[in-house]
């Protein structure tokens, strides 16, 4: 009795405490409040929170991306039919942003393994002044 009581503690602490940590999720309202031009690092960070990579390279521009995945849901801890119950949907968001040297967003994109979301925003910039 005390072994199947410890179990069943086991189990619900598991399913809580992976809720508990889990990040802010990227949402329409938030990636609606950037704007190109306009939207800094630091005004990222407070909509998403810190990111999950951050690259500068040669050209000083930054590459950061923000990845969100939803924990497993408790009814997938149920052996054997936890999959019939839908505890394998489970949802990962990513959203990655390009800053300009000066700091300000030039581009984003965001996706999402639901279809929640599409690329939303995408620049595209040509090179000139190539000679052959």
């Amino acid at each position: 009795m005390k072994t199947k009581i410890l179990a069943a503690t086991l189990l619900l602490s598991s399913c809580l405490t992976s809720w508990a940590w889990f990040p802010p999720s990227i949402t329409v309202e938030k990636i609606g409040q950037i704007q190109v031009g306009q939207t800094t690092e630091a005004d990222l960070v407070h909509l998403f929170g810190y990111p999950t990579t951050r690259l500068t390279d040669l050209r000083q521009y930054t590459s950061i991306d923000w990845f969100r995945s939803v924990p497993a849901p408790p009814q997938s801890y149920l052996p054997l039919i936890g999959s019939f119950l839908g505890g394998l949907d489970v949802e990962a968001q990513q959203l990655h942003v390009v800053l300009s040297p000066g700091g300000r967003v030039v581009d984003y994109e965001v996706y999402s393994s639901r279809g929640r979301f599409k690329t939303i925003h995408q620049v595209t910039t040509t090179t000139a002044g190539y000679a052959k």
